[in-house]
């Protein structure tokens, strides 16, 4: 009875030693599964890039950029009610020269600002030369020159002499005066028409 107890006891411990050794033996297969596992394992998918969904940006509009500058509206004048805007004063015209105004010569010729002219149409009658005018269409022209005349002796002499035109009506000149203070005849007045001079008194 006491080797049976012995036997059975020495068996009970044989088998739990068996099975310690197959459970350990276990547990290094599995630690080696795990290991072996764990280095295969491939390494990790790369992460792509994620396009970008943001919108681009519009450039910004210049802020800094100078906006043109007008001129300010001129503002009206203002006028006050019932107030009478003054007219420009009147402009009093000059009287105008009648460049056009002529003497009558010999034979009804219109001259104008003659160098010369005779004082009577018949054949020896004196005559003025050498006529210089000024203001001619005026009013009184004046001239200097010479007036030729018969002497005492039946000769012709020249004696300076100052020309004055009036009478202007029409465009004509109609009377004519004469001085020579060195002449024989040293005033002489003459009435002028479309016939030529004619002397006067």
């Amino acid at each position: 009875m006491a080797g049976q107890a012995t036997g059975a006891a020495a068996g009970r411990r044989r088998g739990t030693a068996a099975l310690a050794g197959g459970v350990f033996a276990l547990l290094l297969a599995v630690a080696g599964c795990s290991s072996a596992g764990t280095a295969a394992a491939p390494s990790a998918r790369p992460t792509e890039p994620v396009p970008s969904t943001a919108s681009p940006t519009a450039p910004a509009s210049p802020t800094n950029a100078a906006s043109p500058t007008l001129p300010p509206p001129s503002a009206p004048q203002s006028t006050s009610p019932g107030a009478v805007p003054s007219a420009p004063a009147p402009v009093t015209p000059s009287e105008p020269a009648e460049a056009s105004a002529v003497l009558y010569g010999c034979e009804g010729r219109p001259l104008t600002a003659p160098k010369s002219f005779e004082l009577g149409c018949d054949k020896g009658a004196a005559q003025l030369d050498g006529l210089v005018w000024t203001d001619w269409g005026g009013l009184s022209p004046t001239a200097t020159g010479r007036l030729w005349e018969q002497n005492a002796a039946g000769g012709v002499a020249a004696s300076p002499a100052t020309v004055t035109l009036g009478g202007l009506s029409g465009g004509e000149y109609t009377t004519l005066r004469i001085s020579a203070p060195k002449a024989e005849r040293p005033n002489l007045t003459f009435t002028v028409g479309r016939s030529g001079p004619v002397p006067k008194g």
